[in-house]
């Protein structure tokens, strides 16, 4: 099969596969004034400002700004908010084994962080779980949760890549515009457009399944700077620019690709996945649209307004004359000479007019719109309603199983993009373990468990409650019940934990587990003295 060759890059490559991504983002972000053409026109004609684009600039007509119920920004967070949270620790599915320690060689010990001499500190207590954590730390992993399935729902995929460099075994996400799959989807080339020296270079990683392996490949090509066209680097120059020994290398008995991608909503006409917010640009501009005109006529019109009869304003402009001269082209007129006026043949002297304020607009249909925009995303308008309920005083005490009926149809998204995250994770922590591996065969190629906690906030009362009850009837082992009730303990203190445990279950009642008959030595009747 014929591959790419890289000789072009531009954004028209990357629309052609992923599609107006940029223009997700956006939305996400809130830069809605550039991509809805009526907030544009407005600002353009000086109805309304945009202060945060064109700085202090002052409208013609009037002062309103370009007002954003920035809805879109709702729908990827929750879910994220929900699966970040139930995320737990990541711990080996396999024994722990004293063999492994002996066998690991030098290369992977140093990956290990700690001191390097003979003290405590320095020991090796379980090398696959540790190896697991030191992966975790230096990809910052437990930070990068949310971060990871906002981007992954915005964009509509996530990539993951594996590396071992200087900074140790790690994993990093990246956005799917650097993402190209090969057509046979038998390989896949990532392709960076960077500055190195202040030089342009279009940076292609490739990996393609062949019939020995997996083939990886570091690819350069420089360019100019408005340019979108690229020649190649030959090999020498391009090891000495990326600063490697090797561009290519072969993994033996590898079937795929070390690279990960993750599509949100994959279907047969979006194989790459779609973002959470395809469809409902529309709506998101109708609800601006319909707040920022609210908002201009409660401008032009909501201020108060006086009506007099024709006699009183006559007397008003004589008065007006008389303290500012002729020379009044305003024709400004003083309030003070509105406290004492005469009535008119009708008994009327002057009259404040004011609209009702609370007419303008049509706030019901911003309702039905975000409602709209709730039920095609699959969000819980309940979910919303936890973020006003502070300021509209509509928050209440519920328990746990109240709070999961009210927030359904968003904890059924957020167990669908649970499930596919582990996964995710987990096959980027079996491609490190294999890479590690390829260099020490004391390394042990695993999908490591990762424990998952409750997507909504309980009572630690209710959590204790509920862990206990499935200890006690035994749907659950002690392991899990200590783990699932100290979610934030570390692995050393959960095991000396059930250590603790174990003793306490094992150490005899010297009291509690005597009889009446022990007591009295076993005797039939008790001991009596010869004086009786």
């Amino acid at each position: 099969m014929a591959l790419r060759t890289w000789d072009k890059f531009d954004k028209s490559i990357i629309e052609e596969t992923h599609g107006s991504i940029e223009r997700y983002r956006d939305l996400y972000e809130g830069n809605h004034i550039e991509l809805f053409p009526r907030a544009k026109r407005l600002v353009q004609q000086g109805e309304i400002t945009d202060a945060i684009a064109e700085g202090n600039h002052v409208a013609q007509q009037i002062q309103t700004p370009y007002i954003i119920a920035n809805v879109s920004k709702l729908i990827p967070e929750i879910p994220a908010v929900l699966v970040a949270r139930s995320i737990g620790s990541v711990t080996s599915s396999l024994l722990r084994r004293q063999e492994q320690i002996e066998e690991l060689d030098d290369e992977t010990d140093s990956m290990i962080e700690g001191p390097d001499d003979n003290s405590l500190n320095a020991e090796i207590l379980d090398a696959q779980q540790e190896i697991i954590e030191q992966i975790e730390k230096n990809s910052k992993l437990r930070t990068e949760h949310w971060t990871n399935i906002v981007q992954h729902q915005v964009d509509g995929g996530l990539v993951g890549c594996v590396w071992i460099d200087e900074l140790g075994p790690r994993m990093e996400m990246k956005q799917r515009d650097v993402y190209f799959p090969h057509d046979d989807d038998l390989g896949v080339d990532l392709v960076y457009d960077r500055k190195i020296d202040d030089d342009r270079f279009l940076h292609v990683y490739r990996e393609r399944v062949e019939k020995d392996g997996l083939h990886t490949e570091h690819l350069l090509f420089m360019g100019e700077d408005n340019s979108t066209e690229f020649i190649p680097v030959d090999e020498e120059e391009s090891k000495q620019l990326l600063g490697m020994k090797d561009l290519k290398k072969v993994y033996k008995g590898r079937n795929r690709p070390f690279v990960v991608y993750w599509a949100n909503e994959k279907t047969f006409r979006n194989p790459l996945g779609r973002s959470c917010l395809k469809g409902i640009e529309g709506k998101q501009d109708e609800i601006n649209w319909t707040l920022t005109r609210s908002a201009i006529t409660f401008e032009r019109n909501g201020k108060p307004r006086i009506a007099v009869s024709e006699e009183v304003f006559s007397r008003l402009e004589e008065l007006a004359a008389q303290r500012y001269g002729e020379d009044n082209p305003e024709k400004k007129i003083d309030h003070r000479d509105l406290e004492i006026t005469t009535f008119d043949d009708n008994g009327k002297a002057l009259e404040i007019i004011q609209i009702d304020t609370s007419k303008i607009g049509d706030i019901e249909t911003v309702r039905n719109l975000m409602q709209m925009v709730l039920s095609e995303t699959r969000t819980s308008s309940k979910a919303i309603d936890y973020y006003l309920g502070e300021s509209t005083g509509t928050a209440s005490a519920q328990s746990g199983v109240a709070k999961f009926y009210d927030l359904l149809t968003s904890i059924l998204k957020a167990e669908q993009i649970q499930s596919e995250y582990i996964y995710f994770l987990q096959q980027l922590y079996e491609n490190i373990l294999w890479l590690m591996a390829e260099e020490d065969s004391a390394v042990m190629i695993e999908e490591p468990d990762i424990a998952i906690r409750s997507m909504i906030p309980i009572s630690r009362k209710e959590l204790l409650e509920e862990n206990a009850m499935a200890y006690e009837k035994g749907t659950q082992s002690l392991e899990t019940t200590v783990r699932n009730c100290n979610p934030l303990a570390s692995e050393e203190w959960i095991q000396q934990e059930l250590e603790r445990l174990e003793m306490a279950s094992e150490t005899p009642n010297t009291f509690g587990g005597g009889t009446l008959a022990s007591y009295l030595d076993n005797r039939d009747q008790p001991l009596t003295s010869d004086e009786e």
